[in-house]
């Protein structure tokens, strides 16, 4: 595979996948940072292609940072994994995600499944490489399909559109999805494809893109734990489990997921086994084999009897004077009187009051009658995929 890298300043390095083997990594545990994406795109693959064990990390997450270095690593050397994740810390803590070479390899292998018929020349990926969708579908699918690979250090706009020519496979986030609607450039895309992860992109944004460049757009919907769940194409409401992926509703109507893609063990305070299966905090209905999500249960609220997701409340919050930052996350309490409460966390220039939060919700949403926690924080970071990481208090 040739893996071209564009520069700032419009040089470019090229390099081929077969060069990077090293048969003495075999077996070695090697953390590896989210340095450039150069950097950390030839150190995943020499890693992943010597056989190593790569533990991918966000250097710029301390907490992880430090966790990754306080590792035993003779407690690592005794677990079967080809490479290890990290969850983005969005919702606490990160939390790691052994991969076996068969947890990849079969994720690969419906990921072509699907995929793999396309008439697809070249690979342009705006995304880092250490999380589990940029490793599958930005290094490992153009591996697989023995295709080039593009990608720039720092991708404007523009730039990915003068990328996205004929029988190119644009790997992407809804960011990207939406800042080329910004451009205000309609072009004839009907030969590129587009695949999305990371977030939500509404079936409305969904259609406009698609209509505005005549191109076709792949959703894919997954997390660090499970790998690849399902898709959607264009402007569906309905996703398509993946070939080998088994997903239900639990009594609470969250969904289920079963698959082959799964971390059988998960390092958290320690190791948890998951038995393949994972029960995750979506709310969705099952319809003919496929599902529709509805929202996750840490970031829907019930406010006047209506449902709002927290995203809801953050603009209404950031839309006050001095508010910089918001994040809401919606806590349950089995154990407790009220069941649920709204924990929102304040990046501000100023102190603010819980009784001004609930008077400017109260004026957009309606009565407030949940009980809410108000913390001021300094800094709510993001991680390199664009979400908010809840804060550690």
């Amino acid at each position: 595979m040739k893996i071209t890298i564009v520069h700032d300043d419009q040089t470019q390095s090229v390099y081929e996948s077969e060069t990077l083997v090293d048969k003495t990594l075999k077996g070695r545990i090697l953390p590896i940072a989210s340095t450039s994406k150069e950097a950390s795109a030839l150190a995943i693959l020499k890693a992943y292609l010597s056989g190593a064990k790569p533990i991918l990390y966000d250097q710029d997450n301390t907490t992880l940072a430090q966790k990754v270095t306080s590792f035993d690593t003779s407690v690592l050397e005794t677990i079967d994994f080809a490479a290890m994740f990290f969850t983005s810390g969005s919702t606490g803590s990160p939390t790691g995600a052994f991969k076996t070479k068969a947890n990849i390899e079969t994720d690969m292998e419906a990921l072509l499944r699907e995929f793999g018929n396309f008439s697809v020349e070249n690979i342009v990926a705006t995304v880092p490489f250490i999380h589990i969708y940029g490793f599958l579908a930005a290094l490992l699918l153009p591996l697989k399909l023995n295709k080039p690979l593009l990608f720039k250090e720092h991708f404007l706009p523009h730039d990915l559109l003068a990328c996205a020519t004929k029988n190119s496979l644009i790997v992407t986030t809804p960011l990207y999805i939406k800042s080329l609607l910004r451009l205000n450039e309609p072009k004839d895309l009907s030969q590129t494809i587009f695949i999305s992860s990371t977030g939500p992109l509404s079936s409305d944004i969904a259609k406009v893109f698609c209509d505005t460049f005549n191109t076709t757009l792949i959703q894919l919907f997954g997390s660090t734990e499970t790998g690849s769940i399902a898709f959607k194409k264009q402007d569906d409401t309905f996703w398509t489990p993946f070939h080998g992926v088994e997903v239900s509703l639990n009594a609470k109507e969250l969904l289920h997921v079963k698959s082959p893609f799964i971390s059988h063990q998960l390092w958290q305070e320690g190791l948890v086994e998951t038995g393949g299966a994972i029960q995750s905090f979506d709310y969705a209905r099952i319809e003919e084999g496929k599902f529709q999500l509805l929202g996750r249960s840490n970031t829907i609220v019930k406010i006047a009897g209506k449902r709002y997701a927290t995203t809801q409340i953050e603009e209404i919050l950031e839309r006050m004077e001095g508010v910089n930052k918001a994040l809401a996350n919606v806590k349950h309490l089995d154990s407790e009187l009220k069941d649920e409460v709204v924990e929102l966390f304040i990046e501000s220039e100023r102190e603010i009051r819980l009784k001004e939060i609930q008077y400017a919700l109260k004026e957009s949403l309606g009565n407030i009658n949940i009980p809410m926690k108000l913390y001021r924080v300094e800094k709510i970071e993001t991680s390199l995929m664009g979400k908010k990481m809840m804060p550690l208090r």
